[in-house]
């Protein structure tokens, strides 16, 4: 088990959060052990084997959009299969090249300036 401190969990919150997925991590704060973090699957295994209800915001979501902003060309994607068939039938008949060109610049001119969205 990796530990941590409570100064690395604010510095290095994605270091941490990679090691959790992999094997729970122990937090400290002052030198004593505090917390532990882990994996959205660990803690449903843990769950499941002490009989006990997972909670619904640790249970994997299906059917949603993967991020969390309005889809910039307004598909929705409720129903996952269906928004995928609207838009490949747009990208086919082209009705959305204006407005994908101008996602993909979006992005270009992002990563050209070294600024994440």
């Amino acid at each position: 088990m990796q530990t941590f401190s409570a100064l690395d969990l604010q510095q290095r919150t994605g270091d941490i959060q990679r090691a959790a997925v992999l094997e729970p991590v122990l937090l400290t704060s002052h030198g004593k052990p505090r917390t532990i973090i882990m994996s959205t699957d660990e803690f449903r295994r843990l769950k499941a084997a002490a009989g006990e209800p997972v909670p619904t915001e640790a249970v994997e979501a299906v059917g949603k959009t993967l991020r969390g902003q309005k889809d910039p060309l307004g598909y929705d994607m409720s129903d996952y299969g269906a928004g995928v068939d609207k838009m490949i039938s747009d990208v086919m008949s082209g009705r959305t090249k204006a407005a994908v060109e101008a996602e993909l610049e979006s992005v270009r001119r992002a990563f050209r300036g070294g600024v994440r969205r």
